[in-house]
Formats: structure tokens, C-alpha cells, sequence
């Protein structure tokens, strides 16, 4: 007998989709389906995976939720295990309508708490994760890196003080109609976004909105850069909610309801 002949699938007729790297900022969907399909959730990763989930589910109720900290030797599947816990999590759903669950070979123990995680997200609005290695951002501040991670989860810029922006015109509910005269005007939005302090379409837009609160383009060109510095490092309170004292650049994941 050859060793290829005892694997179900011989290993020279499979392509590793992933290239044997489990990358937690990877997106692509023929490589996250590999992955799903792939992951054996036996062994540490099932009592892994068993132990975040009960403990949360646990604490749902209370004022905190415990951390998780998920540690190993180099190449010891940290990466793969944050990856696949975030995509089941939210229980990512495929071009092709297929679910993240659905595709994965999950024990029934699992399955079960994560059925009953969907069930308590239906309660408290919703399922949310994010993912990201604190040493892919260009910031030294790991409370500004952990903020872009979080930002980027939710389809916002990276950057503090562009998110910062586009959060302020949300909620001031006018992000639309400046979206609208920019478009008007011939722009992108994107890149309005990008320069920010010197877009002048993007100031213009916030005039003709805002003529109240900004009179002319200078004043509000002179309003974003005092509303929305760019930052070096922001406070626990400006990074709430969670508190990061730790210098460490690594792999992180923040799971947790919207």
C-alpha cells in the first residue's frame, strides 16, 4: 500500500486553495470554502471552539464577557482556528447562498451551541465578528490598529479619523445627501473620503447640506481638521468598548453581537 492510498482524497489530485497558509485577512471565497470544507474541528480545536462559545453563551446575561486568548508554538494552527471561529461565527453566507456552517463538517456539540448562538443573536440584534493581525496596519498605537480591524469589519475605512467622519455623518443623517451632491458633482465618494481635508467636493456637498453649520468650503474644510485629527494613539474611553495595554502584534479576533 502507498501512504496517498489510506487518505480519502489522494493528496496528489488536491490543490491547497490556501497554499498551506491560513491567512485571517483572506477573503477569497474558493479559499475560505476550502478551508471550511478542510477543517477538522476535532482534537484543541473542538475544545477550543467549545470552550469560547459556552463561555460566551454564559455570559451573555452578565456586564462582561471573559477574553480569549488563543496561544501555540509557530505553525500551530493559531491563525487557522481564529479564522474558521470568526466565519462560523457570523456563519458567513457564499455567493452561491451556501452557509459557512453548512459547508463545514461540524461535531454535533458544536453545531448545537452554534444554533444556539444564532438564536441569542436574533435577540440582542445580530451577529457581528472581526479579523485582522494587528501588524498588517501602518499605525505603531495597537488601540488604533484593534479600532481599524473593528472599523474595517463593519465596511468602514481603517483610518480613525475617516471612520470618525462617516460615523458623525451617519449620525447626523445626512451622509446619504452628501454622498448624492458628490456624485452629482461627478465624484467619488472613495476618494473624497481618502483626502479628506483638502476634498473639495466633499466640502462643498457638507455646504450645501449644511449651509448652517458650514458657511463656506474654508470653514469647513478648517471644521474636519478640527473635528477629525489624525491620531497618533487614542484613549481607553475614545477606543471603548475594551481596554488594550498590551504592545504585543499578533494574530487577534474580536467576536461578539452588534
Amino acid at each position: 500500500m502507498k501512504n496517498f492510498e489510506i487518505y480519502n482524497i489522494a493528496p496528489q489530485k488536491r490543490k491547497l486553495e490556501n497554499d498551506g497558509v491560513a491567512d485571517v485577512n483572506s477573503s477569497s471565497e474558493d479559499v475560505l470554502r476550502y478551508e471550511l470544507k478542510t477543517f477538522v474541528c476535532d482534537g484543541q480545536y473542538k475544545d477550543g471552539m467549545q470552550r469560547v462559545l459556552q463561555t460566551f453563551l454564559n455570559n451573555i446575561s452578565k456586564p462582561e464577557q471573559p477574553a480569549v486568548w488563543v496561544s501555540g508554538f509557530y505553525g500551530s494552527g493559531k491563525s487557522h482556528l481564529v479564522k474558521m471561529m470568526s466565519v462560523l461565527w457570523e456563519n458567513h453566507k457564499f455567493l452561491d447562498g451556501a452557509n459557512a456552517r453548512d459547508v463545514a463538517d461540524l461535531p454535533p456539540e458544536i453545531s448545537e451551541l452554534f444554533k444556539e448562538l444564532s438564536l441569542q443573536g436574533r435577540r440582542h440584534g445580530g451577529l457581528h465578528s472581526a479579523r485582522g493581525t494587528l501588524s498588517s496596519g501602518a499605525s505603531e498605537s495597537v488601540r488604533l490598529l484593534i479600532m481599524g480591524i473593528i472599523f474595517k469589519s463593519a465596511g468602514l475605512p481603517e483610518n480613525y479619523a475617516k471612520s470618525k467622519l462617516i460615523l458623525w455623518l451617519r449620525k447626523e443623517g445626512i451622509e446619504q445627501a452628501v454622498r448624492d451632491k458628490i456624485a452629482a458633482a461627478g465624484g467619488d465618494w472613495q476618494e473624497e473620503i481618502d483626502n479628506m481635508y483638502v476634498a473639495e467636493l466633499l466640502h462643498q456637498a457638507l455646504v450645501d447640506v449644511r449651509p448652517q453649520t458650514f458657511p463656506n468650503t474654508q470653514s469647513c474644510s478648517n471644521a474636519i481638521g478640527n473635528m477629525f485629527p489624525n491620531k497618533d494613539d487614542i484613549s481607553n474611553d475614545q477606543n471603548h468598548p475594551g481596554n488594550v495595554n498590551t504592545k504585543r502584534k499578533d494574530a487577534v479576533d474580536a467576536s461578539s453581537f452588534r
